[in-house]
């Protein structure tokens, strides 16, 4: 029982009311109300350590005044999982957004959707979401995965927001959200029991292992209704999970969920002085969310909402920058129109699957005797460009990029960029080589990736329509930035 003080008394009085002697601390279980002030001076040698600490060890004060409180000395505060990134800085109000995902009009875009035996992944209108779904069949799986591979940078803080809702676990039917794909990453995991999972994805021995928590073994806050924060996890309803992490390949991952505007921890994994190699092989991931069946079963559901991926402490976006140029200019009839040089990712970057992101930088259109338009286009895989008997032809061994310049036909695509040109020679002035095409923007379209295997780029293409009543001789130069 609490001692409750509600007179005016003296200082000493209230001293001896609050100060646990043989524990050397003040006690916290006292209440005082109806008090003008009180001074309490403790004359301590240098370097003595006096704690305040509740009785029920949860170290947590609460001072509530009318009037201020002035304080002389040094104060020592702990932050809020929420206020802190990864690597234990203050968290400000101007993070740097890699990614953000939401369905509005329709499954966005920038997602690659898998689906095998009978899976489905469909928009739900009005509700703001994919809803992915299993069939009966033992090997259905739906994999909703973003195109892009979000690019860390070493030393920042890399966090993930998702909200999500697994609904009633299903027997058989795994569910999962987070940041990873098939070999690296951190996810959240429904099984078929019940048990919910945060996983740990590693590729360190060359194939995929998954270092498994259950809740009973979170070893921050188990979201039961009996951790510190009391935060009772109903895994039937919306949750908004949050997941951030230090890499240098060793550094720490925290996953928890975001409620009632605070950031409640649930687990954390510590690389560093811990294990002997990295804790993950590649930090540069997508967001995903995945529905699996694993034996025999009616089917499940579950629902991805919204997601964003968010590099703190500053983020420049680094790479390296490629140029390629057609190696003979081509020769383009009156009113034709031709694909006069495209580039795509290649299937495999050093033998590993190419996981760069690609955004196109300069592009250079010339035409020799005749005026031309011309279009930036993105097209969303090979089989969209057609014709010629070559091949495509690397840039460099340093490069994840190669190009083809003996297409004769393209179709679809999104045309991101275009414009005309004048030839080089109008009327017997000579008007000197065109003008560089306006950069494309850094808008969300601006990249090309590879699918979901890494077997099937998408595609930048030049295309160039001679608009004049001669033919003319067109030639392309493409700069772009490799991002890994």
């Amino acid at each position: 029982m609490s001692d409750i003080i509600t007179s005016k008394l003296d200082a000493p009085q209230i001293i001896r009311k609050a100060y646990d002697e043989p524990n050397n601390r003040l006690r916290v279980d006292a209440s005082i109300s109806e008090m003008n002030s009180v001074e309490v001076v403790i004359d301590a040698a240098s370097g003595d350590n006096i704690s305040v600490a509740s009785q029920d060890g949860n170290n947590f004060l609460n001072v509530n005044a009318d009037g201020s409180i002035n304080v002389v000395g040094n104060v020592i505060t702990t932050p809020s999982v929420g206020s802190l990134d990864a690597f234990a800085r203050q968290r400000i109000s101007s993070p740097f957004t890699l990614g953000d995902y939401k369905h509005l009009y329709g499954l966005d875009p920038n997602f690659i959707d898998y689906t095998v035996n009978g899976a489905t992944i469909a928009f739900q209108s009005n509700q703001a979401c994919a809803r992915l779904a299993t069939t009966s069949n033992v090997s259905s799986r739906a994999v909703h995965q973003t195109k892009f591979y979000h690019h860390y940078m070493p030393g920042k803080s890399q966090l993930t927001l998702a909200s999500f809702n697994f609904y009633t676990a299903v027997s058989n039917v795994t569910k999962r959200t987070g940041y990873f794909d098939d070999n690296n990453g951190i996810f959240f995991e429904q099984v078929g029991n019940g048990t919910l999972n945060i996983v740990l994805r590693s590729y360190v021995t060359g194939s995929p292992v998954d270092t498994r928590i259950p809740q009973s073994a979170w070893n921050i806050d188990k979201c039961n209704g009996t951790g510190i924060s009391g935060f009772n996890l109903d895994i039937t309803k919306t949750q908004l999970l949050f997941i951030d992490f230090q890499w240098l390949g060793v550094g720490r991952v925290r996953v928890g969920f975001a409620h009632n505007g605070n950031y409640i921890e649930a687990h954390e994994f510590s690389g560093s002085n811990n294990l002997n190699v990295v804790y993950m092989s590649n930090p540069n991931l997508p967001i995903r969310c995945e529905i699996l069946n694993t034996g025999a079963t009616a089917g499940g559901y579950m629902d991805q909402i919204c997601t964003t991926v968010i590099s703190e402490g500053g983020y420049v976006e680094a790479g390296i920058d490629w140029s390629v140029a057609n190696p003979s200019l081509r020769s383009l009839a009156a009113g034709a129109t031709l694909p006069i040089m495209a580039i795509r990712l290649k299937n495999a970057y050093k033998t590993y699957q190419n996981r760069m992101i690609v955004r196109l930088g300069n592009a250079n259109i010339f035409s020799d005797s005749g005026n031309i338009s011309y279009s930036i286009i993105k097209l969303p895989n090979i089989a969209s460009l057609t014709g010629g008997s070559g091949v495509w032809t690397s840039v460099n061994a340093d490069s994840g990029v190669e190009y083809y310049a003996l297409a004769t036909g393209y179709s679809g695509g999104d045309r991101l960029d275009g414009g005309y040109c004048a030839s080089a020679v109008n009327g017997g002035n000579k008007a000197g080589g065109a003008p560089s095409a306006n950069l494309p923007s850094s808008a969300k379209k601006n990249y090309i990736v590879q699918n979901y295997d890494s077997t099937d780029s998408e595609i930048y293409v030049i295309v160039a329509t001679n608009i004049d009543s001669k033919a003319t001789n067109v030639g392309v130069s493409l700069q772009w930035r490799e991002i890994y």
